[in-house]
């Protein structure tokens, strides 16, 4: 299969939003209040650049997978040891995920049920997805798309009547520019995932086309997260705001409408949970990529139980201490590590371009 440029686009905007829709906006009003659009704006900027040097990398030789292209750019053995960091941020975030799923589905709808077993029904899902291999993965995103913005859409409308608008002001009078700083990092930890697209190579190209959607991906997803961030703000306020850990679900629960669309959450749980999903399931795609080229596995299909038992197993450690996930998700060095793997296209980029410009041929054609 080979992706065409709307597939990555709508790939694209359904992997990068199901992060920061859910998990962005409290943190961020919690630490910034009104300056949060500062953070925002700026958390887009780095990634952006973050992207024009994946689409870079990407293009220098469109048809030997990035596994491989790596080790011609920087070397064998610092490229394994990059590889074996993303192999890391791939258990770690999917473990992180599990716990957040079980938390919000323990707390809001299955209070008595144990957490191992709702870790373990994600976390079979998840396996199972991912398991379908990456070309059912961009099918699934390509049929949620429509749906998902759809329902953004109604309900970032329907229920914009109960904010108050009147704190509009209080956007560009309110500013502490090292707390937004700070809080463009947490940011760019959820825009700046870029560097995954590299793995979708050879299947896809990154023809002329494939930067520009990739771009309007990123600004569509970075004005769906503002555009949220506002409705929460400005309806709760900066106290509860803060306060409020699933905004979108607030949003509904706090609204005066009846029928259909006052208990509208159902869908919104399942569309959120679906593109997680997805999310998660490319994440493990990633990690079985890299094991089977660090350890020369035969199929990739073989890593995927061990990769996901891993994951499971982090996941269970948290759920025995709920304190200690929340201040390790939101700390400062686990958000500068995130940061720290989204830009390594830049440091691929640099290295290449340098070499380029020195005359020195170091691209191989795909065997």
């Amino acid at each position: 299969m080979r992706s065409t440029s709307w597939q990555t686009f709508r790939f694209a905007t359904i992997y990068m939003i199901s992060q920061p829709i859910a998990f962005l906006i409290s943190p961020l009003i919690t630490t910034s209040g009104y300056q949060g659009w500062i953070s925002l704006f700026l958390g887009g900027l780095v990634s952006i650049l973050l992207l024009c040097c994946t689409v870079y990398v990407g293009r220098l030789n469109p048809d030997v997978p990035w596994v491989r292209l790596g080790e011609q750019i920087i070397g064998k053995w610092p490229h394994r040891f990059f590889l074996f960091i993303v192999l890391y941020w791939c258990i770690y975030y999917v473990s992180i995920d599990l716990e957040s799923f079980t938390l919000f589905y323990g707390s809001t709808y299955m209070r008595e049920t144990p957490q191992w077993f709702l870790q373990l029904i994600i976390g079979l899902v998840i396996l199972i997805t991912a398991r379908w291999g990456f070309v059912s993965i961009v099918y699934l995103a390509d049929g949620l798309f429509l749906v998902t913005m759809i329902g953004i859409v109604i309900i970032m409308g329907l229920f914009s009547r109960n904010a108050d608008f009147q704190m509009f002001p209080a956007l560009w009078t309110h500013h502490k520019m090292g707390l937004a700083f700070r809080d463009t990092l947490t940011a760019v930890s959820w825009f700046g995932e870029w560097f995954v697209f590299l793995f979708m190579v050879p299947h896809l190209k990154f023809g002329p086309k494939t930067l520009r959607n990739l771009l309007s991906a990123s600004l569509l997803v970075t004005f769906v997260v503002f555009m949220q961030w506002m409705l929460t703000l400005f309806t709760f306020g900066p106290y509860f705001g803060s306060r409020v850990q699933y905004p979108l679900l607030e949003l509904i629960r706090s609204s005066t409408l009846s029928g259909l669309l006052g208990n509208a959450d159902p869908l919104l749980i399942g569309l959120w949970t679906t593109s997680m999903f997805i999310h998660d399931s490319f994440i493990l795609y990633i990690g079985t990529k890299c094991a089977a080229e660090l350890f020369k596995f035969q199929t990739r299909k073989a890593i995927l139980p061990l990769l996901g038992g891993t994951a499971a197993v982090v996941a269970l450690q948290y759920s025995r201490d709920t304190t200690r996930f929340l201040s390790d998700t939101n700390s400062l060095p686990i958000i500068v590590f995130f940061v720290l793997v989204d830009a390594m296209p830049v440091l691929y980029a640099i290295i290449a371009y340098m070499r380029i410009k020195f005359g020195k041929n170091f691209l191989q054609t795909s065997k």
